[in-house]
Order: C-alpha cells, then structure tokens, then sequence
C-alpha cells in the first residue's frame, strides 16, 4: 500500500491545498480496498537489524 502513495505523488505532483492531498488518499484507498491482498513480509530481519545498526553507529559518530 505505501507503494500507492508514492503513486499519488508521482502520478499527481504537487497538491494545491492539503484537503486535495486528503481526497486522492481517501480515493487510492477505497480502489485499493476494492480487491484487498495480504501484505506478505519479504525481507530479511537479519537485514533490518543490520541496517538499523548501521543507522546507529552514523548517528552516534556524528555527535
């Protein structure tokens, strides 16, 4: 589903007021819930936790 959001931007560019932001979400939403599938985890948790340190050590290096 956040891929849909990325959508919105892309497919929409820039909202002129923040109600036409709230209007495409409540649209992508309802065509999205249309045909609902399970969001099905891929990666690897290994990978996250990885990652999240890597994060860790950045910000901790900087300071």
């Amino acid at each position: 589903m956040s891929d849909g959001f990325f959508w919105l931007s892309d497919e929409h560019g820039v909202f002129q007021s923040v109600v036409d932001l709230q209007a495409a979400i409540n649209r992508f939403v309802k065509e999205h819930n249309r045909e609902p599938k399970p969001f099905i985890w891929k990666a690897d948790p290994d990978d996250i936790i990885a990652a999240v340190k890597r994060g860790h050590q950045m910000l901790e290096s900087n300071h």
